[in-house]
């Protein structure tokens, strides 16, 4: 896998990690604007990103357990309060009799391009298949892992893209411009999702939790490490990849524009 490095204030490799489930979702001082964003977007498209079918219900209570024990909230909550209440997104999903995670509902306000609330109710491979080769080489792989995540511990990974605009909520709804050929790179924003796995003891549920961080592709560049790492991951990222994240008409400018 390629390394991307960010140039804020939690320096990254992209990979698999453990971490601390409680300090993924701690409140950070940034978080008061990523929360005031989160109302407005729940407040004005509620349907679009925030669901929970009534299977959900015993995850999202041991979920509110969780972030008590965590010391991120003090009370339970519903899952519409909880995604105004915390920076994250967070999904919640529980494997069927085969063995195979079903998502059952979440809150999702800072999507990358993609549609929550169709995804709702379906299974892991089935949300996966748009991802080129991802069932194919890692499908397997990734249903046992889940289902074997340990209480008590996060496993941390990243995922990374590039827009044509800095929103946050990039859901294909709101039909935002797309990176083209004609995109100025220097206009263009990197984005990387924070995401942790954690294990739901009681239930058998698997949290999965997303933090969105952005920022500009000029800012990026001037840092000598993510200006390399990001460099080498567009030069070497497959044709599929590249078509996935929407980069395909761009691509070429962006590697010029960072050497």
């Amino acid at each position: 896998m390629n390394d991307v490095f960010y140039p804020g204030p939690f320096a990254f490799r992209m990979g698999l990690g453990r971490g601390k489930p409680g300090d993924f979702f701690q409140r950070r001082p940034e978080d008061e604007t990523l929360i005031a964003e989160r109302k407005q977007i729940l407040a004005t498209n509620l349907e679009r990103h925030c669901v929970l079918l009534s299977d959900a219900e015993p995850l999202l209570e041991e979920f509110n357990e969780q972030l008590q024990a965590w010391d991120v909230t003090q009370t339970p909550q519903t899952g519409l309060e909880l995604g105004q209440s915390i920076a994250p997104d967070y999904l919640l999903l529980k494997p069927n009799q085969n063995g195979m995670p079903i998502l059952l509902g979440g809150c999702v306000c800072f999507p990358s391009s993609w549609a929550f609330e169709e995804k709702v109710g379906r299974p892991l491979d089935w949300i996966h298949a748009i991802v080129p080769t991802l069932n194919e080489t890692l499908g397997e792989k990734a249903r046992s892992f889940l289902i074997k995540l340990q209480p008590g511990q996060a496993w941390l990974r990243t995922n990374w893209g590039l827009t044509a605009t800095p929103n946050l909520n990039q859901h294909p709804a709101l039909k935002l411009p797309k990176l083209t050929s004609e995109t100025d790179p220097a206009s263009a924003w990197f984005r990387i999702e924070r995401q942790a796995l954690i294990a739901q003891p009681k239930t058998g549920g698997i949290l999965f939790g997303i933090r969105l961080e952005t920022c500009p592709l000029p800012k990026l560049k001037t840092n000598p490490d993510a200006r390399a790492s990001l460099l080498k991951a567009l030069q070497t990222l497959p044709k599929e990849i590249t078509q996935y994240k929407n980069l395909t008409s761009a691509k070429t400018n962006l590697i010029d524009f960072l050497n």
